[in-house]
């Protein structure tokens, strides 16, 4: 039965050409590009969709860093690619990752290229670690891609830990006021508003809310965590389409907290591996679709597209980079500069770095911004529940009194 393919490629009036094919085999695929005169850039089987619930990802991201800087250092050092892959399966203690190498290995000595062999496992190597790697395999700089590889891998580590720093204090102090704002509303404020209707004292219109809010969560709270779990699945589906993908791309670019990481972070990767494929000899239109592969966002892959179109037609970069209205002024003059003097892959790189601090600037300010935020929050938990709880019982003691 045939399989469905979806399948990129330079055909021979020298377009890039989109498209999905049916076809007995991916290999078949390619040689019936080749054969009409066509280069593959790639060649990736669809599959159906199926729902596959996993707590967690089976390979955490530090094992697979670590596992891509052993294998580029033995690669760097002339060791051949199988035996490398041989002496790293051997370092690796999660039974799935060993696992996938050991078949990765069999699969390269059955004649399969690398790339081709990690399509395999879509759950251990994304899009973004295939694509490198194919492009070093085309290139013949397969240990120099590793290493560009690696140090975006740190990078995503290094991210997320500070990610994960920053919003360690927020998600308990979030989850303890949440549980103590049900126990409040729940459970406190109907109980003491008995106890202040049987003494004859007024109660405030903030009780009164609390306490209508207390009873529509008594009475209907298994049905509104239903229709919570039930909003969460429909947004989660709903992002997986190409209008929600859009939607949710464009707003991480927008977004006032993370804006800075991700636009950093996507800066960051197109300048190093465009640069680095410059440095080596890879034709600008071939890095550019590299470039285009390893970008999720789809607003950038959108103006990559148009970079690629454009300079088919004869186009500078720098021009059709300010058309786009993505790139940032710097990113432009660094490309402008390196096309005026021939030196486009330095002005890359040189940028990359420039991204680098400022991915680690943004990260860095994450914490700073916020911790006051969230002590705002708690001050306005606090003064709602003082003046729910704490004042009518002021009252109620000085009724008592009189």
């Amino acid at each position: 039965m045939p399989e469905q393919f979806f399948v990129q490629y330079i055909n021979s009036d020298n377009k890039l050409i989109q498209q999905n094919i049916s076809s007995s085999s991916a290999s078949e695929v390619e040689r019936n590009i080749v054969k009409n005169g066509g280069e593959v850039i790639s060649v990736v089987q669809k599959r159906n969709r199926v729902i596959n619930i996993q707590l967690g990802d089976p390979v955490k991201l530090q094992e697979k860093t670590n596992f891509i800087q052993q294998l580029k250092t033995m690669l760097s050092s002339g060791v051949s690619l199988v035996k490398g892959l041989e002496i790293a399966s051997k370092q690796i203690n999660n039974d799935i990752f060993k696992n996938a190498i050991d078949d990765i290995t069999n699969e390269i000595k059955q004649g399969n290229s690398f790339s081709s062999a990690l399509k395999k496992y879509p759950k251990i190597f994304d899009k973004v670690s295939i694509a490198m790697v194919q492009a070093g395999e085309k290139a013949g700089i397969l240990d120099k891609m590793l290493a560009e590889l690696e140090h975006a891998l740190k990078k995503d580590v290094e991210i997320n830990d500070n990610i994960k720093k920053a919003t360690r204090y927020p998600k308990i102090v979030g989850f303890i006021m949440l549980l103590s704002m049900y126990v409040v509303i729940a459970k406190v404020i109907p109980t003491f508003t008995g106890i202040l209707t049987s003494s004859g004292t007024e109660i405030p219109l903030v009780t009164k809310v609390l306490v209508g809010l207390g009873g529509v969560i008594n009475s209907f709270g298994v049905y509104i965590f239903g229709i919570l779990g039930i909003s969460y699945g429909m947004y989660k589906l709903w992002r997986n389409t190409e209008s929600g993908g859009l939607f949710f791309d464009k707003y991480a670019l927008k977004n006032p907290i993370f804006k800075g990481i991700t636009t950093a972070s996507i800066n960051l990767r197109f300048t190093k591996i465009l640069g680095t494929l410059l440095s080596f000899g890879v034709p600008l239109k071939d890095a550019l679709l590299v470039v285009k592969n390893v970008t999720d966002n789809r607003i950038y892959i959108n103006a990559i597209n148009k970079l690629i179109t454009d300079i088919n037609t004869g186009k500078p970069i720098t021009e059709s980079m300010r058309q786009t209205g993505i790139f940032s002024d710097y990113l432009c003059s660094m490309s402008g500069v390196g096309e005026e003097i021939g030196a486009l892959d330095k002005m890359f790189l040189s940028a990359g770095e420039y991204y680098e601090i400022e991915l680690k600037n943004n990260t860095d300010g994450l914490s700073a911004l916020i911790e006051p935020i969230i002590t705002v929050v708690m001050g306005l938990f606090i003064a709602l529940f003082v003046s729910s709880v704490f004042l009518p019982m002021f009252k109620m003691y000085e009724n008592v009194s009189l």
